[in-house]
């Protein structure tokens, strides 16, 4: 089952269960670039602006093949989405969303 959590929180989740850093400090490759995350944390741009932008960023085949592993992974482990925000807004919830979307029979992309 895919989850999330932040890094906070990591010594608290079940310790047989996949934990995924998506953080761009870790130089995940489905984290938003430094542009992105910057333009948002400087107040450039609002957060319908952010999640049109990371949703552009991650349709490319690297992160689309990324994340229907992390689906395909979830259907037999609990595999948690880690980052440093506590709740929403964070992208590891836009990550579920786009991962949740992701066809089975690899026709539809996010």
């Amino acid at each position: 089952m895919l989850k999330e959590s932040y890094l906070a929180n990591l010594r608290n989740l079940p310790e047989n269960a996949v934990k995924i850093v998506v953080t761009r400090t870790a130089g995940h490759i489905l984290s938003p670039s430094w542009d992105l995350l910057n333009d948002y944390r400087h107040g450039k741009i609002n957060w319908d602006k952010y999640v049109e932008r990371f949703e552009q960023e991650m349709n490319n085949d690297v992160c689309i093949a990324a994340m229907r592993k992390i689906k395909w992974e979830a259907k037999s482990k609990d595999i948690f989405l880690i980052c440093y925000e506590k709740e929403y807004p964070c992208h590891r919830f836009l990550l579920i969303d786009m991962i949740n979307r992701l066809d089975e029979d690899n026709k539809k992309d996010i």
